[in-house]
């Protein structure tokens, strides 16, 4: 019953607004001072279940969606939601890149990148996040059921146009894309083109959640005692909404490596300094690689590469040209 109520937007917070404040009513007609108590503690559970809630806000704007006609757009049902891909096909057997974007933009945005493989004769594939371009909202918005919804789409892709998904795969994640790619490196045998993924590109990659809810906590100004309660509630409502996943049992669960991690050559960009997620996302990746697999990890700092609005660069492109031509 619980967890059907923390599937459902604001319904939990509401219900028990709603419970308290009658309790409240009612004790006050037995002690004036009891009431108060309840009154308090009403409050106070109102509070922690709403803060919990913002954890999984959906981007309140959408970047416009791609309009252009040499990009093919196939809409996909995926678990009563619609979500969108563009893809850009070569006429012969070629590498396939699929491109994700990042927390508030959108496949319009990561034509500028696609641009370099499609000069290098790749079939390449965008996606619009849920919540994102022309992608239908979730409810409340995980990287988790995103991740979820872009494999089945990518399989329903896959199914309908075979074509595109050629002698091998490369996923390109930028900020939270790269996170989902994690968690796709993590689920790779869900996705029925498992065997041609062969390479990673992160860029300025989100790769843990511990971060973001300090983060957060501090946006909101919880106080520190607060902030264990408000995790475990953020953790259950996570576990309520992603049935038939691992349960999330720490913070942890959802940092690298333990949310995922790449075990094929993997090419790291990042921005320095990067004003929006700092140092600990690109050094979380680099420790765990550093110490699996090292010889699978490029990385290259950019002083001139800024974390967001970098549709187009040129010195971006020209690492990864190096990188694509070392390793294929």
């Amino acid at each position: 019953m619980l967890d059907s109520l923390r599937r459902r937007n604001h319904i939990l917070p509401l219900i028990v607004l709603i419970i308290g404040l009658a309790s409240t009513w009612f004790a006050f007609t037995i002690y004036a001072g009891l009431s108060i108590v309840i009154l308090c503690c009403t409050m106070f559970l109102f509070y922690v279940e709403t803060i919990a809630q913002m954890s999984f806000r959906a981007p309140r704007k959408r970047k416009p969606p791609l309009d252009d006609p040499d990009w093919v757009k196939v809409k996909h049902q995926v678990s009563n939601h619609v979500m969108v891909t563009h893809h850009f096909m070569q006429d012969t057997s070629s590498p396939t890149v699929f491109i994700c974007h990042g927390w508030t933009s959108g496949s319009q945005r990561m034509i500028g990148r696609a641009q370099l493989f499609i000069e290098h004769g790749y079939h390449v594939i965008l996606i619009d996040l849920p919540g994102h371009g022309e992608s239908q909202s979730i409810t409340k918005w995980t990287a988790e059921q995103s991740s979820t919804m872009v494999i089945d789409t990518l399989n329903q892709l896959h199914s309908s146009h075979p074509n595109l998904f050629g002698t091998r795969m490369l996923v390109y994640g930028h900020s939270m894309g790269a996170f989902i790619s994690l968690r796709l490196s993590k689920r790779r045998h869900e996705l029925t083109m498992h065997s041609l993924l062969s390479g990673w590109i992160a860029e300025s990659p989100m790769t843990g959640y511990t971060g973001i809810f300090d983060e957060t906590c501090d946006l909101l100004r919880i106080p520190s005692i607060l902030r264990p309660l408000v995790l475990r509630k953020t953790m259950r409502q996570f576990n309520a909404l992603n049935i038939g996943t691992t349960n999330l049992n720490s913070l942890s669960d959802v940092d690298c490596p333990d949310w995922g991690k790449y075990t094929e050559p993997t090419l790291l960009i990042q921005a320095d300094p990067d004003e929006r997620l700092g140092s600990a996302h690109y050094l979380r990746l680099q420790r765990v690689m550093n110490a699996t697999s090292p010889s699978m990890l490029t990385s290259k700092l950019m002083d001139d590469l800024a974390h967001s609005g970098e549709a187009v660069h040129p010195g971006r492109d020209a690492v990864i040209q190096q990188w694509i031509e070392k390793e294929f």
